[in-house]
């Protein structure tokens, strides 16, 4: 289990360039020469992420894109059920959980761990998934 999922708030950290375990996190996958180690996030994540860095921020989560380590998980009619009863969880707050239930979908889907902030609501949706909680 050597790959992450991102959520927003690792986005947000990497984009900000305001902590050092997110850049160890992601440098770490980089560094891995003759295989890809993937740095998961999802098309949702990656939203959230763009509304709430400000306009220079932005080119540093675009370069991370263009790494060969990035992979985005998009949420397409194919993946929609398989969210959406990751979702069903959050029941009323469903609508509210939508990025959640992608980085959980994505983790779960990949057996690996999510580079958060806040356990919380990935944790609401799936109590087993695996945390790697920015100091």
């Amino acid at each position: 289990m050597i790959g992450r999922v991102l959520d927003s708030s690792a986005l947000i950290a990497w984009g900000r360039r305001s902590s050092p375990y997110v850049d160890a996190v992601i440098f770490a996958r980089a560094e891995h020469h003759g295989y890809v180690v993937p740095v998961v996030t999802t098309a949702a994540a990656l939203t959230a992420a763009l509304a709430q860095l400000p306009d220079k921020a932005v080119p540093i989560v675009e370069a991370l894109l263009r790494m060969e380590i990035c992979v985005v998980d998009t949420l397409t009619p194919d993946s929609a059920p398989a969210v959406a009863e990751v979702l069903r969880e959050a029941r009323w707050y469903a609508a509210e959980q939508v990025t959640a239930a992608t980085v959980v979908h994505a983790a779960r889907r990949r057996a690996l761990p999510v580079v958060t902030n806040n356990r919380n609501p990935l944790q609401a949706l799936w109590p087993e998934v695996e945390i790697d909680l920015i100091p």
